[in-house]
């Protein structure tokens, strides 16, 4: 007999909560429960249940209201920036907050004074470019930044986070497929990033396009260390130095994320 009082697993993104219950739970209890959880939990505002995984090619999660305001739209904090986003129409991760301060930390420390060319590639709701914007500007420092992703609605959540993060005069929007960045933008950046979802296509020769000679690109693979190391050896053709890795977060049995930098030669 399933024991319905359990605890759930969830996620809080902010003011929203979504909770995912086990297969045959009583819509009732599913009530009692994200009314409960409202109770316990002062900052949040909805409760919603997951009813899928992410999906298709933008990772959509699929929820259903439960309890509290009627919204899918999350107000959410990290690393001093604020963003807002429909929870069923753009992917964004609570859990790489951490990950995105490291990044973060790492492009200021390789930024020159004078200014750096930097171009966020699956950028999402623009956390990445957000937050490196104003870690730069903590340190003194300018860039401009280019975020670029594929989804037009988080394209449009990405563009009011940069507004309210006050960053538009840093940061440029450019929606669209990153294969025809090369021909849009006709320039090469100091600093490349890719936190791209796992994905067949690694976009490397896309990235390498688009980089100086000397440049660092930040790139995220996924499955073993030496899956990810072979890629990136078979897509560069010697166009790269050493490549330093590191895990950054699990996405099965044995299987990582793997974050890994290296220069363009």
């Amino acid at each position: 007999m399933v024991n319905y009082m359990k605890k759930i697993p969830q996620d809080i993104i902010g003011d929203i909560a979504i909770l995912k219950f086990p297969r045959r739970t009583f819509w009732l209890i599913k009530k009692l429960k994200a009314n409960k959880f409202l109770r316990e939990h002062k900052g949040v505002k909805t409760v919603l249940e997951k009813v899928g995984g992410f999906s298709g090619k933008f990772r959509i999660l699929k929820t259903d209201y439960l309890a509290g305001v009627k919204t899918r739209e999350a107000t959410y904090r990290e690393n001093d920036c604020i963003f807002k986003y429909n929870v069923d129409e753009s992917y964004f991760s609570p859990r790489l907050s951490n990950e995105r301060k490291v990044i973060a930390d790492e492009v200021v420390r390789l930024s020159k004074r004078g200014g750096t060319k930097i171009l966020v590639m699956f950028a999402g709701i623009s956390p990445y470019p957000i937050v490196i914007a104003k870690k730069l500007k903590q340190a003194g420092k300018v860039a401009t930044i280019i975020s670029s992703e594929l989804n037009r609605n988080a394209n449009i959540a990405g563009k009011r986070n940069i507004i309210m993060n006050k960053f538009q005069n840093s940061i440029t929007l450019v929606g669209g497929d990153v294969k025809k960045l090369p021909r849009k933008l006709k320039e090469k950046f100091d600093i490349i990033l890719m936190p791209r979802p796992n994905l067949q296509d690694t976009f490397l020769k896309t990235a390498f396009k688009l980089s100086k000679k000397g440049g660092t690109i930040f790139y995220h693979g996924f499955g073993t260390k030496e899956e990810v190391l072979d890629k990136i050896k078979k897509e560069a053709k010697n166009m790269v130095g050493k490549v330093s890795i590191r895990k950054a977060g699990d996405i099965g049995p044995y299987r990582y994320r793997w974050q890994t930098r290296f220069k363009v030669e």
